[in-house]
This record gives C-alpha cells, structure tokens and sequence, in this order.
C-alpha cells in the first residue's frame, strides 16, 4: 500500500469505529434510561387509574420546605408524566427537564433527572428550591385538580391542573 492509499484505508476504518463506537453508546443510554421505568401497578391503592397523571400538564403551585412554603404566582413550573415509557418532563421555570419514572400503587420515585442550565436571575431560586424538592418524592395523590407530593407524610410539591 502506498502512502495515500494507507491514509484513506485508515481514515474510513477510523470514521466506521467511530460511528460504531457512537451507535453503541446511544443504545446503551436508551437502555439504561428505559429498563428500570416500569409501572408496577396501573392503579393507586384507592383504585384511582395511573393514567389521570398523564391526563395534565400539573403546575406548581407550592413549594413546601421544613422552614415554610413559597406559593407560586406563574405557570411557569410544570411536570409531565409519560406512565408508559416511565419518563418525566417538564420545565422549572427556566430550564427544561426529564427524568425516569417508577410507580407501584401511590409510590412515585423519580431518577436521573436532569435538566438544562441556563441561568434565570428572577426565578432561580424557585427552581432550584423545585428541583431540590422533586428529588424527595416518595409517593403522590390526587385531590381534586391538585396533585401533591410527599416525602413519606411531608408534602413537599403541590401541582394544579
């Protein structure tokens, strides 16, 4: 092989390990985000179906913390719930969001939740105070057009349709 023919041969097999290497990265990731999001149970204890999670677009309303609560004026702040792919989304007020889902009865529990990270001066700390807070829930109910949720008996999120 000459020079130029050894360059090309090496360029294209580096080009093929590289794509290889990428495809194989982005299945592995799909994977891991997925196998643990399985719904358990299609119903909470109180026969209420999973599915009217998914029936809204939940805005915060409170935020509760052991020092008090901030009542939340925009409907900026929201949550989405994807049951069947067991995935979250939504936007804290500045950044969009997502994360895993796992639901068993009235259990809910968030994972992986990540988020972009542009900086918003005028609701930063409601964010951040969100984000902090979405990462306790251990369980949820439905009243009315409030979902709340709870760390064990502590609310620590309210969301209104």
């Amino acid at each position: 092989m000459n020079d130029l023919t050894a360059s090309v041969y090496y360029n294209k097999t580096y080009n093929m390990q590289n794509t290889f290497t990428f495809s194989l990265m982005a299945i592995l990731l799909f994977y891991s985000f997925n196998r643990d999001g399985i719904i358990a149970d299609q119903y909470r204890h109180d026969d209420t179906p999973v599915s009217k999670l998914e029936e809204h677009r939940w805005y915060l309303s409170t935020i509760y913390k052991t020092n008090g609560y901030t009542e939340i004026m925009t409907r900026k702040a929201f949550i989405l719930f994807r049951t069947a792919d067991g995935k979250i989304s939504g936007n804290g007020s500045c950044n969009s969001f997502g994360g895993k889902l796992t639901i068993d009865g009235n259990t809910l529990i968030f994972g992986n939740i990540f988020s972009t990270k542009m900086y918003c001066s005028d609701v930063q700390s409601v964010e951040d105070d969100f984000f902090k807070q979405l990462q306790k829930v251990t369980r949820y109910e439905i009243k009315g057009n409030k979902l709340l949720l709870f760390e064990g008996d502590n609310l620590v999120l309210e969301f209104v349709e």
